[in-house]
């Protein structure tokens, strides 16, 4: 079983770069392995005697620039575009290649790779000439250059970097690290049962980590939005692209349960004055505090409900 020794959660493309450029500098064996992916049959040699981060050139940056020797007294250099979640922009690979290119011509490199390093799940159609690399093959590949606790980190690093794309991997997730997280949601689950059986639909995500969210009830109209903001003890009922004068007007004779309220492009109608709470705050707040934002929340959409056709006017 491998051990986990990295306990870092949150990452940006820099924490790669800046990996990758000390491994390929320094793990000897793990640069022969990445020299054999990219530069697969040449002359290259490792580990990289230079390795540079955010390379800028000709209105390009390269995340990271790696120059190796050639058994000919040649230069290779490799240029890596490292990516967790965000997407390429466009043709950003292809200034890759044409950089790459450029310095070949110049007599600045004989040779030379271009690299997307990227989770496996990320998709890219990439240019003919780019190379792939994973960032759990080179996980597994750090594990088998030495056996100390350094490159097992190293290898944890990049594993818990890969990005969280499913409600279910999320909460997974979060159950595994903030424990007292998913014990504080279940306790509310247990409650929203107890106090407002079947009102609430399921959240995608079960396990969120504030209390600034989106409840929905059974039914409820695209055009329609709950933002429950547990720390400002506010909950709005927001009707998306609706002007303040359009919905007091359609609204106008009924008693509201609450204020009516500009909200960006939308208009809502807000309960405040809410006792204020957040997670950290335990279990202890869910009966009162927790209960009365939910119970907030249920009088709105209720309103709703009962007033559909009003705001289905509206929303025509």
């Amino acid at each position: 079983m491998t051990k986990d020794l990295c306990h870092i959660h949150k990452f940006q493309e820099r924490d790669i770069d800046l990996l990758l450029a000390e491994e390929l500098r320094i793990n000897e064996k793990f640069a022969a392995w990445f020299i054999s992916r990219v530069a697969s049959g040449s002359l290259v040699v490792g580990p990289a005697f230079r390795t540079r981060v955010s390379v800028l050139e000709d209105g390009t940056e390269a995340d990271v620039v790696a120059c190796f020797h050639r058994a000919d007294g040649g230069i290779h250099r490799v240029f890596v575009e490292d990516k967790i979640s965000a997407p390429l922009m466009p043709e950003q690979l292809q200034r890759y290649q044409r950089r790459a290119s450029a310095e070949h011509l110049r007599g600045e490199s004989n040779s030379f790779s271009v690299v997307l390093f990227a989770p496996a799940a990320y998709g890219a159609v990439l240019p003919d000439g780019v190379v792939r690399l994973t960032f759990e093959e080179a996980a597994t590949a750090l594990e088998q250059s030495n056996d100390d606790d350094r490159t097992t980190y190293k290898a944890g690093f990049l594993r818990r970097a890969l990005p969280l794309t499913s409600p279910a991997s999320r909460d997974a997730h979060a159950a595994d690290v903030e424990p007292f997280v998913a014990d504080w949601w279940e306790a509310v689950y247990v409650m929203l049962g107890r106090e407002f059986p079947g009102f609430f639909l399921p959240p995608k995500t079960r396990y969120p980590r504030g209390v600034y969210f989106a409840p929905r009830t059974n039914g409820m109209a695209d055009y329609l939005r709950v933002d429950f903001k547990g720390h400002l003890g506010e909950v709005d009922l927001a009707v998306k692209n609706v002007n303040y004068p359009d919905l007091a007007s359609a609204l106008s004779g009924l008693h509201l349960p609450g204020s009516i309220i500009e909200n960006g492009k939308s208009t809502a109608i807000r309960i405040g004055g809410l006792e204020k709470f957040v997670i950290a705050d335990g279990i202890a707040v869910i009966n009162t505090k927790v209960r009365a934002a939910y119970a907030a929340a249920a009088e709105l959409l209720t309103f709703w409900k009962e007033n559909r056709n009003r705001f289905d006017s509206l929303a025509r």
